[in-house]
C-alpha cells in the first residue's frame, strides 16, 4: 500500500495545528462577543456580590491572553471546562451527545450513497436521455436546497398532516422505559441490536428516517452528481472503448473497470462533505429536538455558554481533518496512481 509513514506523521501534525489554529480563533470570537456570561453561571437573581464572584471564577476579569492562558493550560491537561449551562464538563457533555449526532450522519451518508453513486452512474450510462435530465435536476435540487427549510417542509407534510413519521425526538421514552433498554455504546440502533431488543430498534429506525432523509440531500447530490461527471469521462476513456471494441460484456466494462475508477474522487468528494454534513445536522437536529451535538451547540450559542461552543468546535475541527485522513488514505488504497 502506498502510504508513508512520514505522510502518516506530517498529517498528525497538521491536525494539531489546524486544531490549535481553530482553539485561538474561537476563543477570541467568543471573548470579543458582547455578552454578560457571569449571569448564567451564578444563577437567577444574583446580587452584585455574587456577580463579582463569578466573574473572578471565570477569569472575565482579567485580559482576553490571561483567559486564554487558563484555558489552554486546562485544555491540555484534558479539562475542556465546566458548560456554564449545564454545570456539567464540556468533554462529558459531548461524549454523550456525539453518538446521537454520528448515528444520524452515518445513516444519512448510507442512504446518500446507496442512491446517489447508482444514479450517477445510470445518469451517465443514459447520457441526454429523459432520465439523465431528472437524475440530473434531483441532483442539483438536493445540493441546493436548504436544509432547515427542507427539514420544516417534510417535518409539516410527513409528521403533522400525514403522521407518517414522527416529527422530533430520537426515540419514544415510554418504549426504553417498557423494554428496560439501556445505551452501551450510546448509537441506539447499534445497541438495540446488541441486546435483541427489537422493538426500540424499530422504534429508533422509525424516529431517524425523517431526519436522516433531510440531511442525505446533500451528500446525495454531490455523490451523483460527481459520479456522472466523472463516470461520464471514464466511460470515454481509451481503455473502456477498447475493451468494449474487443468484445469484452459491456456489464463487466462498466462494473469491474469503470465503476471502480470511479469511486476513487467520488469516495474523496464524499469525505470532504463529511464535514459540512456534521454542521448542516447542528439545523436539522436543532429542528428535530435531535439529542445530539448540533442541539447542543445550539444550546450553547443562545446562552453564551463559552467553554461548550469551544468544544464543540474544537470536535468538529478534529472530526473534519480526521477523515480527511481517512479519504486520502483510502483513495490510495483504491487507486494505485496515488501515493501518500
Amino acid at each position: 500500500m502506498p502510504i508513508s509513514r512520514e505522510y502518516i506523521i506530517k498529517r498528525l501534525i497538521l491536525l494539531v495545528v489546524v486544531v490549535f489554529g481553530v482553539l485561538i480563533i474561537t476563543f477570541v470570537i467568543t471573548r470579543v462577543i458582547p455578552a454578560r456570561p457571569e449571569l448564567l453561571w451564578a444563577g437567577a437573581h444574583p446580587t452584585p456580590e455574587q456577580l463579582e464572584k463569578a466573574r473572578k471564577e471565570l477569569h472575565l476579569d482579567e485580559p482576553i491572553y490571561v483567559q486564554l492562558y487558563y484555558y489552554l493550560a486546562d485544555f491540555f491537561r484534558g479539562n475542556w471546562g465546566v458548560s456554564w449551562r449545564t454545570r456539567q464538563p464540556v468533554l462529558q457533555d459531548i461524549l454523550s451527545a456525539l453518538p446521537a449526532t454520528l448515528e444520524l450522519v452515518i445513516v444519512a451518508f448510507i442512504i446518500a450513497i446507496a442512491l446517489g453513486v447508482p444514479l450517477g452512474a445510470i445518469a451517465a450510462l443514459k447520457r441526454n436521455t429523459w432520465i439523465d435530465h431528472v437524475i440530473r435536476i434531483v441532483s442539483v435540487l438536493g445540493a441546493s436546497v436548504p436544509v432547515f427549510w427542507l427539514a420544516l417542509i417534510l417535518q409539516l407534510v410527513l409528521s403533522s398532516w400525514l403522521g407518517i413519521l414522527p416529527g422530533a425526538k430520537r426515540v419514544d421514552e415510554l418504549v426504553v422505559y417498557e423494554t428496560g433498554f439501556k445505551p452501551i455504546t450510546g448509537f441506539i440502533l447499534f445497541d438495540s441490536l446488541i441486546e435483541g431488543n427489537f422493538e426500540v430498534f424499530v422504534n429508533a429506525l422509525h424516529h431517524i428516517i425523517l431526519p436522516a432523509i433531510v440531511l442525505s440531500f446533500y451528500p446525495f447530490g454531490l455523490s451523483a452528481r460527481m459520479t456522472r461527471a466523472v463516470m461520464t469521462e471514464v466511460l470515454s476513456e481509451l481503455y473502456t472503448r477498447s475493451a468494449l471494441a474487443w468484445g469484452l460484456p459491456r456489464r463487466l466494462v462498466i462494473y469491474k473497470y469503470a465503476l471502480k475508477n470511479t469511486l476513487a474522487p467520488v469516495i474523496a468528494s464524499l469525505g470532504l462533505s463529511f464535514g459540512y454534513t456534521i454542521i448542516g445536522a447542528f439545523m436539522v437536529e436543532l429542528i428535530f429536538v435531535w439529542p445530539g451535538i448540533g442541539l447542543y451547540a445550539a444550546m450553547a450559542l443562545l446562552s453564551y455558554d463559552y467553554p461548550a461552543i469551544m468544544g464543540c468546535v474544537i470536535v468538529v475541527a478534529i472530526i473534519y481533518t480526521v477523515i480527511n485522513m481517512i479519504v486520502d488514505v483510502v483513495h490510495a488504497i483504491i487507486d494505485p496512481r496515488v501515493k501518500l
